[in-house]
């Protein structure tokens, strides 16, 4: 079960398999849902996810295929934190399960080849809390705020995120880094 409880999983699915059929839901609709779910008893910690506590391991849930989305648990080891990084062009939503991630949030300018990042705002997220975002030029770097106890979070986008590109300062210049998505085993 990898620390997950089956029935958390049904409910999280059947919230995107809600939104995917259509009708009137939105994304904050959803997140509102995926919100409510993250205080369930059923829901995962940090603590009781299986694996590697010291490395950032991004879970995918199984059964998604089919619906036109990607979900996957990620766990973020004791300050951890991101480069700056797209999200290869999808929506999304960003929940978390536990612990609290600080979230600086960009829009991407510029060109291929000299890209620009002009920062909107910075957010704390605690347990429930949620970044959504619709907009393929939308950025973010995530860092968990604790440098003594690990997170996890919720995400979930618009399609599968197998590639993405993530932003680095080097010699004074931001350069763009295009990455694989990697996962590691799914959450059944």
């Amino acid at each position: 079960m990898d620390g997950c409880n089956t029935k958390w999983l049904r409910s999280v699915i059947g919230a995107i398999e809600r939104h995917r059929s259509g009708g009137r839901s939105t994304l904050d609709d959803l997140k509102a849902e995926l919100s409510h779910l993250a205080w369930s008893d059923l829901a995962p910690t940090a603590s009781t996810l299986a694996g590697d506590k010291d490395r950032f391991r991004r879970h995918p849930l199984a059964g998604m295929r089919d619906i036109g989305c990607s979900a996957l648990v990620m766990h973020w080891p004791p300050g951890h934190a991101t480069l700056p990084h797209d999200h290869g062009g999808l929506w999304g939503i960003e929940v978390v399960l536990d612990g609290a991630l600080h979230v600086e949030e960009y829009v991407r300018g510029g060109s291929e080849a000299a890209p620009t990042l002009v920062k909107e705002r910075c957010v704390h997220l605690g347990i429930g809390d949620a970044a959504v975002f619709e907009s393929p030029r939308y950025v973010h770097r995530c860092r968990n705020l604790s440098n003594a106890t690990p997170a996890l979070t919720l995400h979930v986008y618009g399609g599968s995120l197998e590639r993405y590109d993530a932003f680095d300062e080097a010699r004074g210049a931001l350069r763009i880094e295009p990455r694989v998505a990697i996962t590691d085993t799914p959450l059944e």
